[in-house]
């Protein structure tokens, strides 16, 4: 079966740009997690949420970022400190188990399509016939494409949109008092600390500033920060796999056979990441790209809420 035939692209969003969105988006993530730009995988996030809406784009990364989490442990194994990770991880599951109540009432059951065009919801192809119309002893092939504008897309896109605009605020944040903090080393702090980051990755892989608050204020050098940071996000992602496998409407095969497409860009972006590493000063960088963030969350809160596309404006 083609990839394009598997889910359908955002509104306003043409097949030939939800692609390159959604390759852009898997680029970044590897740039980010080669140690360039580290915690800007959410500029994946927002251009997945605009190629393919929330629920569907959420679901197609969360594996990649896996993914790419088990090579940035790998390159940075055994640095990590445990004493933190330790502190972090009841607040985190909590924290993911809070985020995927929200999903359960917010997501609703996925349906594909092998087209788009149906405005209604639903098509109904007859082998042999027309639609609507079975022939006898011909079987009916009922496929139910799915309306981004439903109820539940729309909130899940304006979660995405507003948690990415937080994600800017948040990470100015962190760059301005977050390396001056020192946080306590005990429990209450890794608790309230994880059920954060856990609500925040469940629900738009948009923790990265709140780990970074938390981690800055243990006071680790480099290599411990780096180490303990992309331990911590491979467990929570595995960990949120299985939310996401079991609410319907998420992860299914569908959504996995369009990650396999994707997955060989994680190492090429690793790779330019490390490129851009010697050419490219880090605070421009990370300016683009929560610009890019900003923007595109912004984008998705507003058609979310009034249905306006600023593709539509672009292009009237």
């Amino acid at each position: 079966m083609e990839p394009a035939a598997l889910l359908q692209f955002g509104s306003h969003i043409s097949p030939w740009l939800g692609w390159m969105l959604a390759a852009v988006g898997v680029l970044v993530v590897g740039i980010a997690k080669s140690g360039f730009g580290g915690g800007l995988g959410i500029v994946g996030v927002v251009m997945f949420a605009l190629a393919f809406g929330a629920q569907h784009g959420n679901a197609i990364l969360l594996p990649i970022l896996v993914a790419s989490d088990i090579f940035s442990v790998y390159y940075h194994w055994g640095t990590w400190d445990g004493g933190v990770l330790r502190r972090l991880a009841p607040g985190t599951l909590l924290g993911i188990l809070i985020g995927s109540m929200i999903l359960l009432s917010a997501v609703r059951p996925a349906t594909h399509a092998h087209s788009t065009a149906d405005p209604v919801g639903t098509s109904a192809t007859v082998a042999g016939g027309s639609a609507g119309q079975a022939s006898v002893g011909k079987p009916v092939a009922i496929t139910r494409v799915p309306n981004r504008r439903s109820g539940s897309i729309h909130v899940l896109d304006l979660i995405t949109g507003i948690m990415s605009v937080l994600y800017v605020l948040l990470d100015q944040v962190r760059a301005r008092w977050a390396p001056h903090w020192h946080l306590k080393a005990d429990y209450k702090n890794g608790l309230l600390a994880g059920v954060a980051v856990g609500i925040a990755s469940t629900l738009a892989n948009a923790a990265g500033p709140i780990s970074a608050i938390y981690l800055l204020g243990q006071g680790l050098p480099r290599a411990a920060f780096i180490g303990t940071t992309v331990l911590y996000f491979l467990a929570t992602n595995t960990v949120k796999l299985i939310p996401y496998a079991l609410i319907p409407g998420l992860i299914d095969w569908h959504s996995l056979l369009i990650g396999l497409y994707f997955l060989p860009l994680v190492p090429v972006g690793t790779g330019v990441g490390k490129w851009m590493s010697h050419r490219m000063d880090d605070r421009r960088f990370r300016t683009i790209m929560l610009s890019i963030v900003l923007v595109t969350g912004i984008q998705l809160c507003l058609e979310a809420i009034t249905g306006i596309s600023l593709l539509q404006l672009l292009r009237s």
